[in-house]
């Protein structure tokens, strides 16, 4: 016999409940997880397609759970947006980054720039970005060995205070890169109103260049407008040879993906330096 609409409204509610109470049990988690040493970052390379010798990476967070393994960035990470505990989490981020690329700078003698990933909710602090600016001063790093890469979403909080904190960071010499280019509504404003120093150029476009005459268009207009405004592109998702040949004959800078190489650990990072 089927179940009754109160019976099916009460499953909803205990399931919707139970799926609070589990959220609610990995935030806990995720507020412990940098002090219990189960936060790392990984450092995927970003190729240069003319040449120049391998030095920049993506930094990527990575949580490594003792009883659920390998928790998916995007289960976590917008758990941490919603609580506002990513301003925790976006500051141990951007401190492991800073010590890592200075690390690997004084090992390999190259001058590794390393991007990090930026929380519209962390742009919306003043003090935020000084504090971040006295910590790179303070171990040595030079500013623009880091980039920090927004989305579009920065836009949509608290817009005027966050233009101003990346004004600060452009001011400082950190390099600014929008991400996710080209899947958003307000990309083209933006580029009028943010100090941006490079595009990087939406998996999704990348991966549809090859047997798509439509995506090769909307590239090729991306790369143009960018270059026609000193900025710098970086195709994002490159995993076959002939998205690595079409990046490279349109003219991107940068590209990354698994046909360069997969995210490394920090180790690995500074091997993967000496070998290439």
């Amino acid at each position: 016999m089927p179940a009754s609409p109160a019976s099916r409204a009460r499953q909803r509610a205990w399931a919707a409940r139970r799926g609070h109470a589990a959220q609610g049990r990995l935030l806990d988690e995720l507020r412990h997880a940098a002090h219990r040493g189960q936060l790392q970052l990984a450092y995927q390379p970003i190729h240069a397609m003319r040449g120049a010798a391998p030095s920049n990476f993506e930094a990527l967070l990575r949580w490594s759970h003792p009883l659920l393994g390998d928790v998916a960035p995007e289960r976590f990470i917008a758990l941490a947006e919603h609580s506002g505990l990513i301003l925790e989490l976006g500051d141990w981020v951007f401190h492991a980054a800073a010590a890592e690329c200075a690390r690997l700078r004084a090992a390999s003698g190259r001058a590794v720039r390393v991007g990090v990933n930026v929380s519209p909710l962390q742009l919306a602090s003043r003090s935020t970005v000084q504090l971040w600016l006295l910590h790179l001063q303070d171990i040595g790093l030079p500013p623009d060995a880091l980039t920090v890469e927004i989305t579009e979403r920065v836009m949509l909080h608290h817009p005027e205070a966050v233009a101003r904190q990346l004004q600060l960071l452009a001011e400082a010499g950190v390099r600014i890169a929008l991400d996710d280019f080209g899947t958003g509504y307000s990309n083209l404003a933006m580029l009028g109103q943010l100090p941006v120093h490079a595009l990087k150029l939406d998996r999704s476009i990348t991966q549809g260049l090859v047997g798509s005459e439509r995506h090769r268009t909307i590239a090729r207009s991306i790369i143009g407008m960018a270059h026609g405004l000193r900025m710098q592109v970086v195709a994002e998702g490159v995993e076959q040879t002939a998205q690595a040949a079409i990046t490279h004959e349109m003219g991107c800078d940068f590209a990354q993906g698994y046909w360069y190489g997969r995210p490394l650990s920090a180790a690995q990072a500074e091997q993967w330096l000496r070998a290439a």
